[in-house]
């Protein structure tokens, strides 16, 4: 059979115009492709070097680490007043319950004695009425106070003369003194509403003027 040249000129142009289409189409996605990669390199990598020149996470971190040591420096500053506050509070609270003893220029008193911690010795009576009548309820109660001021048992004690203060119906002054001893008392007692006869005040005697 004649090879026909026409022929076959005919698919080797179109075999080169393949290829050649190839190639171009080749090369045109090469290019998209390395665009791609730099645009995305550039996005990611630029990105983050924006965002810290921007006044980010970087500088925020940084900023609340200086904000913490300011408040820990503020916080030992202030710490310590508290403290010393604390401290002074409770040494005021401590003399206020101290026992004060003072000397006296009265006459026939060595020194006066005041216990902040004394409280009421409560009682027994439904309705308050002060007596002075030896055996009564508000009597004893009375005598009760009175031991109870210089730290000594009623029945301990010898009552050397009990009558009213100012107030003779919610005060009363009472001289005593524990039994086989000089040392001699007055003591100021208080009605307190509800709770009984409270010490006020004991006045330490030179000697017993009453005896």
């Amino acid at each position: 059979m004649p090879i026909d040249f026409k022929d076959e000129k005919s698919r080797s142009a179109r075999r080169a115009k393949r290829r050649k289409t190839n190639i171009i189409l080749n090369t045109l996605i090469a290019i998209v492709l390395v665009l791609i990669l730099l645009v995305g390199g550039s996005i990611f990598f630029g990105g983050g070097s924006e965002t810290e020149q921007a006044g980010s996470p970087p500088d925020n971190h940084e900023s609340d680490s200086e904000q913490t040591e300011q408040t820990q420096e503020a916080t030992a500053e202030v710490e310590p007043n508290e403290e010393q506050g604390n401290e002074e509070s409770t040494e005021e609270d401590e003399k206020s319950d101290e026992i004060r003893e003072m000397d006296s220029d009265e006459p026939n008193v060595e020194k006066v004695i005041v216990n902040p911690s004394w409280k009421p010795i409560g009682t027994e009576q439904n309705g308050h009425q002060s007596s002075y009548n030896m055996g009564t309820t508000d009597w004893n109660e009375k005598l009760q106070a009175a031991a109870y001021a210089i730290g000594i048992s009623a029945d301990n004690m010898n009552d050397w003369w009990v009558t009213g203060g100012e107030d003779p119906e919610n005060q009363a002054v009472l001289t005593v003194s524990e039994k086989g001893s000089d040392d001699t008392y007055r003591v100021y007692i208080e009605w307190i509403s509800g709770e009984g006869w409270k010490p006020v005040e004991v006045k330490k005697l030179i000697e017993n003027d009453k005896r």
